[in-house]
């Protein structure tokens, strides 16, 4: 009976979604494969696939899973303050984890705590007098942003034998500067070469910015509607 409740049983899996999905935030979704994932979980790849379908199913685990550690609610009355701090979670989130930006951007579907994280931000949002279409636009937009400039500003830094894409687009543009368009290429040479961060900041704040007017034009509208009734 002892060795037919053994069989039953049978052996604990040595790993689980959980831990390939650990494993490969770890290496960094940029350069996390089957293999090396299964290198460092110490199993023989053909293991991975009694949890995962493949590499993709492997990058959205590791998403929803990285995604689901984001904090960054904080007790606020200013809606300004409250979407700051979640774009700077998300960016943080971004910068720790290699890769990630990326794969948000080519994703064909939406990690669970994604869409349960942008839900709560629009709901907060709503509390604070945005209807539901606008408060979706505003977050969606925010971080559309977000992850479009994380993952650009990865892809400049790589570097290559003829050195990194920054310097490349740098001298793209220098190269065809003129009397009328020096300015502007200066401006965004040091961009290319600045502190990606301080310029991503700048695109928030101009969002930020677009939301408070888009509040007030709403509010503005439903006090008219109101008086002419």
């Amino acid at each position: 009976m002892g060795r037919e409740r053994s069989r039953s049983v049978g052996r604990p899996a040595r790993i689980s979604r959980e831990d390939i999905a650990d494993a490969a935030l770890e290496i960094g979704l940029h350069a996390a494969t089957v293999k090396t994932i299964a290198g460092r979980l110490g199993v023989d790849h053909s293991s991975l696939y009694r949890h995962v379908k493949g590499r993709d199913d492997i990058v959205f685990a590791a998403a929803d899973r990285a995604i689901a550690t984001l904090d960054w609610e904080r007790e606020t009355d200013d809606w300004r303050d409250y979407i700051h701090a979640a774009a700077e979670a998300v960016w943080e989130l971004y910068n720790c984890n290699p890769g990630l930006a990326a794969a948000m951007r080519n994703m064909d579907k939406t990690p669970p705590a994604g869409i349960r994280a942008f839900s709560r931000a629009c709901r907060y949002l709503e509390a604070e007098g945005f209807d539901t279409e606008d408060a979706a636009l505003i977050m969606d937009s925010v971080m559309d942003m977000t992850s479009d400039s994380a993952s650009m500003w990865e892809r400049l830094r790589r570097e290559d034998a003829d050195g990194t894409i920054a310097e490349r687009l740098k001298a793209s543009w220098q190269s065809g500067a003129d009397d009328q368009t020096a300015a502007h290429v200066r401006v965004m040479g040091a961009v290319i070469e600045g502190n990606p961060k301080d310029w991503w900041r700048k695109k928030l704040l101009l969002l930020i910015g677009g939301a408070a007017t888009l509040l007030e034009t709403r509010s503005s509208g439903s006090n008219t509607s109101q008086k002419e009734k």
